[in-house]
């Protein structure tokens, strides 16, 4: 009998071809169950976000839903306690010049002229303590509310001593003028010429009363936004 001397070969497959691997089907399995747990995450995320915005606009139509109710006794309320208030100020440049005489004495003889250069302020006030309900309206579905009141007006000047210097000359008789000099009162006429001038100043300037205006409104819609008021409209009349 020959010897078979041809090499054999294990045609069998080992273990590990003919078996999956447990370990690679589970990673397979985690991922796609990882991805699945994100689509849904997000799905529901997107659901969520869609129904919030639909709720809303569902709130906005409802009739029946709940809205804060701005009441005219509410809106004077918040008005009329701030009384008075200084809505703007600016600063002007003052140069007068007064002359005192005794009589019909010629001013060369006896006389006090005086000058005074410096500057000081006027302010632009509102008067809101004597509105009332008929300057009121308000628009429930948009939440504004219209005031119309008395355009801002110019309060006293104020006079700023820091900046102020004053120049005299006097008539020959010194003797005579020498009562101007020694009255404490004296220069009291040259102060109420100079607020007089910065009074008259602010009253044409069409740049302080704009300011104030702008100013009202500013303030009038932070007072009442606090009482759910979203939109203000001041008219001036």
């Amino acid at each position: 009998m020959a010897e078979d001397t041809g090499q054999r070969h294990d045609t069998r497959q080992p273990p590990e071809a003919r078996r999956e691997n447990p370990q690679h089907g589970g990673k397979f399995l985690g991922r796609l169950l990882g991805g699945l747990m994100t689509k849904v995450i997000v799905l529901v995320v997107i659901v969520l976000v869609g129904a919030y915005v639909l709720l809303a606009k569902i709130e906005d139509l409802n009739p029946f839903a709940s809205h804060t109710t701005i009441t005219t006794t509410v809106v004077l309320g918040k008005l009329t306690k701030i009384e008075q208030a200084h809505v703007a100020t600016r600063s002007y440049p003052v140069d007068v010049q007064i002359t005192q005489s005794v009589g019909i004495i010629p001013c060369f003889l006896i006389c006090n002229q005086m000058e005074l250069k410096g500057s000081g302020t006027d302010d632009a006030i509102v008067d809101l303590s004597k509105l009332s309900r008929q300057d009121v309206s308000i628009n429930q579905s948009t939440g504004t509310v219209t005031v119309r009141m008395a355009a801002p007006a110019i309060g006293p000047a104020d006079l700023d001593p820091v900046t102020c210097s004053i120049t005299s000359a006097h008539g020959a008789i010194n003797g005579a003028t020498q009562a101007f000099r020694n009255n404490p009162n004296g220069y009291r006429p040259l102060y109420q010429a100079a607020e007089t001038q910065i009074h008259d100043t602010a009253e044409h300037d069409q740049g302080l009363l704009a300011a104030g205006e702008q100013s009202t409104r500013a303030m009038l819609t932070q007072v009442l936004g606090a009482v759910g008021v979203k939109k203000v409209t001041v008219d001036f009349s």
